[in-house]
């Protein structure tokens, strides 16, 4: 499942869905350009809604090339 980069806004709530936190619920909590990139690559944090995760679990990010966010889905 792939998001268009244009869709993600910060407090957006999506599913993540890699490893052993696949299908938990995260919200968008930053989104900011990769200085160190030519092309267009982002990088987006995700803050999980499960409180048992210990803290240095809480926080993913996830890359976004070329507009694209993969490996997350958005949650109705």
């Amino acid at each position: 499942m792939a998001i268009p980069l244009a869709q993600m806004k910060i407090g957006l709530s999506v599913k993540y869905l890699i490893g052993t936190r696949s299908r938990l619920t995260a919200r968008v909590s930053e989104i900011r350009k990769c200085s160190l990139s030519i092309k267009d690559t982002h990088v987006i944090t995700l803050t999980f809604d499960d409180e048992s995760l210990p803290p240095h679990l809480r926080t993913q990010d996830v890359t976004a090339y070329n507009g694209v966010v993969e490996w997350c889905e958005v949650e109705f």
